[in-house]
């Protein structure tokens, strides 16, 4: 065997004389795996599946990425629509509210995380006041926005390519205190 892939498959070090003992019947063998080592891959590999089992019969993405595989499970109907949330805000002295970006360096949370909990945050719209203060704390230098509002564009489809311009939905607003 080559010498550095012996090296790479086993954790002993080459005896003194290498090129005698590469033809003799006692060539070094690998050591085993200790108790201990077997017992935590085992372990380790256990809590993973229990967290990946819970999060397929929660359907939730709490664990990720050993969460809810349902995104991967379906094909989108090709003839179907393209959801994206996304955020704006009204500011003083502007006539139309400006798009956000939707990332923890604009409103301190990726749109995933608010995704996941949609409609919660429709049926509670005093939750954006969370990310009113977060878009303040991270632009102090910003105008305070007045209104924040939660919004979803919704692209048609045929045969997997978008057709028209898409519709723009408002899902929740809510005055900024």
């Amino acid at each position: 065997m080559d010498e550095k892939k012996r090296r790479l498959l086993t954790n002993r070090k080459p005896p003194a004389d290498a090129a005698a003992s590469a033809g003799s019947a006692t060539a070094m063998k690998p050591k085993p795996m200790t108790k201990w080592s077997i017992m935590w891959r085992l372990g380790a590999t256990a809590i993973a599946l229990v967290i990946l089992t819970c999060g397929q019969f929660l359907n939730t993405n709490d664990f990720f990425p050993l969460g809810s595989l349902t995104q991967y499970a379906t094909a989108k109907d090709l003839d179907g629509e393209v959801n994206s949330t996304c955020i704006e805000a009204q500011f003083p002295g502007e006539d139309e509210p400006r798009r956000l970006g939707f990332n923890t360096a604009t409103v301190g949370i990726e749109r995933g995380d608010i995704e996941s909990q949609l409609d919660r945050v429709i049926a509670h719209p005093e939750l954006l006041q969370t990310l009113a203060d977060s878009y303040e704390r991270l632009h102090p230098d910003e105008p305070k926005p007045e209104t924040m509002i939660l919004c979803r564009n919704v692209t048609q489809l045929e045969n997997g390519q978008s057709v028209g311009e898409p519709e723009h939905k408002i899902l929740a607003t809510w005055e900024v205190q």
